[in-house]
């Protein structure tokens, strides 16, 4: 049976000495849980004390179980996996909801941590817990990334003085080794796991959210960057996360690629986007709409609290989940069956 690890980008991030909104938004994912999408006490001691394993395991028997004849999914990786496919209400994840939607059948679990990054998943104590994870899975869906580049680039910009794309370089060269880490670990523990992921979406549309944008990459929106080119030179640095995936895909055998860009910007009527898979992109120029990727949601995370039943369109995690069903769910004929190939 085939085996894919979901992992999401969650990540937990050191302190730095210069604190700003990208800092300040990455301690809000690192507080105890209070709502869906915070960390609980429970996985904070297990980070600080080096026991990721046996909180996945606790974790893991508390959830959803394989069941005979079903594919078994487990999410792993940050606040972004914790979003889209924690067990958030009686109906189940985002992810979950989706399939169901579409008449496809899986059960699934979910370990990810809140604003923990690529380097703390690539450590020895979260390896044991992806490896125990991976044993019983039949997919891993992978979030990560995203809190590398909250935690990094903002001091390669303000401290290192580099350009934009030398603190991308400095971004992928630490994060693409760690990935490596994990999706071997995961095909160590289960040859048979199909690993699967994605790069995010365009986000950091919602009102206030330029402050963030503004403090991750500061150099796109000064000189020498010309004017009005920002958004551009923003979204050339964060789609280098989907290269990264479609490269690690042409590299590795067991992972299955996907990809939602255009997602949020198509279903929000912008005709520059497209999720045309012949012609898949996003309107350079642009955030992701604000009713998607609100300042609630630290503006880098689905919105959820606008979702209406029956409407793929309502909320940012049922049209990324959608996207994500329609552009790899639907061919895996395992998870569903009856369903015709979505193009």
């Amino acid at each position: 049976m085939q085996v894919a690890l979901v992992l999401l980008s969650c990540t937990v991030l050191s302190t730095s000495a210069m604190a700003g909104p990208a800092q300040d938004a990455l301690e809000k994912m690192r507080a105890l849980k209070k709502d869906g999408g915070m960390r609980d006490a429970a996985a904070d001691a297990a980070v600080k004390n080096g026991q990721v394993e046996q909180w996945a395991r606790d974790t893991l028997a508390n959830q959803s179980q394989p069941e005979v004849g079903k594919p078994h999914i487990v999410v792993i990786g940050d606040s972004w996996a914790d979003v889209v496919g924690g067990p958030t209400s009686v109906n189940g994840s985002f992810l979950i909801r989706a399939l169901k939607d579409h008449n496809c059948a899986a059960t699934s679990a979910c370990i990810a941590i809140p604003g923990t990054t690529s380097s703390n998943w690539a450590s020895l104590p979260f390896l044991a817990a992806v490896k125990t994870a991976a044993k019983t899975a039949d997919y891993v869906y992978v979030m990560l990334g995203g809190n590398d580049a909250l935690e990094l680039m903002p001091e390669c910009a303000r401290k290192e003085k580099k350009t934009a794309a030398e603190c991308g370089d400095e971004l992928f060269a630490q994060a693409l080794p760690n990935m490596y880490k994990i999706f071997d670990a995961i095909h160590a523990a289960n040859p048979k796991t199909i690993v699967t992921g994605f790069g995010y979406d365009t986000m950091f549309g919602g009102e206030g959210c330029g402050s963030i944008t503004r403090d991750i990459f500061p150099q796109c929106f000064k000189s020498p960057t010309p004017a009005g080119q920002g958004n551009r030179c923003l979204n050339t640095q964060l789609l280098r996360i989907q290269e990264a995936w479609k490269d690690a895909a042409e590299n590795r055998t067991f992972i299955g690629k996907a990809s939602i860009l255009g997602a949020t910007q198509v279903a929000a009527g912008d005709t520059k986007a497209s999720t045309d898979p012949t012609n898949r992109h996003i309107d350079m120029d642009k955030m992701g709409p604000a009713k998607y990727w609100p300042l609630s949601m630290e503006c880098f995370h689905p919105s959820i609290s606008n979702c209406v039943a029956g409407q793929v369109d309502s909320c940012g995690a049922k049209v990324v989940m959608e996207e994500f069903h329609k552009d790899f769910w639907s061919k895996q004929s395992a998870v569903c069956p009856s369903s015709a190939v979505v193009v």
